[in-house]
């Protein structure tokens, strides 16, 4: 019954046939899968963070000017509420997908540690810092400025400018690290030699 279910779990039954130690060879093989799912689950968790980040990020940059030019100068406010709610909301959402991209640059580079893997972090890290900046600095002031009347104040002005050069350095950030995600996920997939040598040690 132990030698069956080997038999299944075994990535590689004609190693486990010579296999002296049944116990052994179900424990390397198990082990492998788990790593394998863990390669898997890293690269999912930075490919889906990256595209919801980036996504996010060129949709502000679309949709904001898009809704000023919808209500046109006579409602101004009402699109200067619209944009303003906007950019709180994408400023949390931002945070989040932020910190699932770098728990995922994290596990790929616990798996393959390579150069790939700590320039895919520092981008992430990057656009991270950019994140928390606007999210704690740049974006609660904006509101209370527009709270009080004073989205047309010159201190409005400068924080909205600051705030789109910072999501402009984000974007740059978050693009280049969807450059290097193919090759990220190939280096984290591909198994490394003792681990492809591991069921026939015994």
């Amino acid at each position: 019954m132990v030698g069956a279910s080997t038999a299944v779990i075994c990535s590689h039954p004609e190693t486990f046939l010579r296999c002296e130690n049944v116990a052994g060879c179900l424990g390397r093989a198990c082990g492998l899968r788990m790593v394998t799912a863990m390669r898997y689950f890293a690269c999912l968790l930075a490919v889906l963070a990256t595209a919801l980040w980036l996504g996010g990020l060129v949709a502000l940059f679309l949709f904001a000017p898009a809704i000023f030019k919808a209500f046109g100068p006579d409602e101004r406010a009402v699109a200067g509420k619209a944009t303003s709610t906007m950019f709180v909301v994408f400023a949390r959402y931002q945070l989040a997908v932020a910190g699932v991209a770098l728990v995922g640059a994290f596990l790929g580079y616990l798996r393959r540690r390579s150069g790939l893997l700590v320039a895919l972090f520092v981008c992430f890290a990057i656009g991270t810092v950019g994140a928390v900046a606007n999210n704690v600095l740049v974006v609660p002031r904006m509101e209370e400025l527009r709270l009080a009347g004073e989205s047309q104040s010159p201190e409005f002005r400068k924080l909205h400018g600051i705030s789109m050069g910072v999501s402009l350095g984000i974007t740059v950030a978050v693009f280049v690290a969807s450059l290097l995600l193919p090759a990220v996920c190939r280096a984290v997939m591909r198994p490394r030699a003792e681990e492809s040598l591991a069921v026939g040690a015994d």
